[in-house]
């Protein structure tokens, strides 16, 4: 005889039947998904049937971890390369990987590509890694600048043509750099034209040609305004012959610089001796001493052309060599303040520019 049924086993009945038909229901419903080889700042994953892992970090040469440095991971039991990009600290993960041997590359702008050594992995293993990327060095390029000789000197005559004592006076002529580099004809031309047309030139020598009026020398050429102007032409002819044809002219053809050379060191008769044998000796455009008939010549050109001006009664030759020796002497004096007293006071010397190193 069968048990009476009752709504509720009958209920029952039901729910039991419909709960074991629903994994053929989800099974016949399931769609497929593919392999993942890689997702863009996540960690990559190989094949789903394998349970091998690589893990690790991607630091900088100063231990540093870095995110978003790519990493490409090769190997014979992958149809294609995973990739995948480090995260926060550079730590990365690539999953799903079969034991088998793969190539690990990481990769980022900026930086080198790095390869660690190939890596063994085990079934199931997980295999930890630490990458360390070096930064692209930066082409440098050297490039070595050698200015020649001529420029050398032009440039150290423009710095000389600046150098004034007080402010006002010109100390051209001087040159505190011991080495300095040879001077071209050119630059011996526009180095006297520079002296001979500063405005202190035509000054001093509107002030000796008011000593000669008042003391009367050289009565022929009279006085008043006519007898000064006449003074004042001289005065400032002797001193212009000379400087243009001995630091010009001669020192162009007998290849002689006409600048003195500060010496600066050493026992005060050593360079007192410098001072005064400069007037006499000079040096060479090669470089040596030799005697100095460009300065010489210059002087003693200067005085016989100031004889030629001189009213007829006033000329001698004696009063040529005279002239021609104060002009010389005078030479050696003012070579002596330069070598002790106007270095101090004297502006826009060069940095550096000491004269003779000890």
């Amino acid at each position: 005889m069968l048990p009476k049924l009752t709504l509720p086993a009958i209920v029952a009945a039901v729910s039991l039947c419909f709960l074991v038909s629903i994994p053929d229901k989800v099974k016949a419903l399931a769609i497929p998904l593919p392999p993942v080889s890689g997702l863009p700042n996540a960690p990559g994953y190989g094949n789903p049937h394998g349970s091998g892992v690589i893990l690790g970090t991607v630091i900088n040469p100063q231990g540093t971890g870095l995110a978003g440095v790519t990493i490409t991971v090769s190997g014979e039991g992958l149809s294609a390369p995973i990739t995948a990009h480090s995260l926060a600290r550079g730590k990365f993960r690539i999953t799903g990987l079969a034991a088998g041997n793969y190539s690990v590359k990481a990769s980022a702008p900026g930086f080198l590509p790095a390869t660690p050594p190939t890596v063994v992995l085990g079934s199931g293993e997980h295999y930890k890694l630490s990458v360390t990327i070096t930064p692209t060095p930066k082409a440098v390029t050297t490039v070595k600048v050698v200015a020649s000789p001529v420029e050398i000197a032009t440039a150290q005559v423009k710095l000389e043509e600046k150098q004034r004592i007080l402010g006002f006076i010109p100390n051209f002529s001087t040159s505190y750099e011991w080495n300095a580099a040879p001077l071209t004809p050119k630059l011996k031309y526009n180095l006297a034209l520079h002296v001979i047309t500063d405005p202190y030139t035509f000054a001093v020598a509107a002030g000796l040609a008011g000593v000669e009026q008042g003391a009367g020398y050289y009565p022929g050429y009279g006085g008043g305004w006519q007898g000064y102007g006449k003074r004042f032409g001289a005065s400032y002819a002797d001193g212009a012959i000379a400087r243009f044809t001995g630091g010009a002219v001669y020192a162009s053809l007998l290849h002689q610089d006409p600048r003195y050379f500060y010496k600066g060191h050493g026992s005060t008769g050593s360079r007192l001796w410098y001072a005064i044998r400069s007037a006499f000796v000079t040096r060479g455009d090669n470089g040596r001493a030799e005697p100095n008939y460009s300065e010489l010549l210059g002087d003693f050109t200067a005085a016989g052309a100031s004889n030629l001006y001189l009213n007829p009664h006033d000329r001698s030759a004696r009063i040529t060599i005279q002239n021609g020796l104060v002009v010389v002497a005078g030479d050696a004096i003012e070579n002596i303040m330069r070598e002790f007293l106007t270095r101090g006071l004297t502006s826009h010397i060069p940095p550096g520019a000491n004269g003779q190193s000890q």
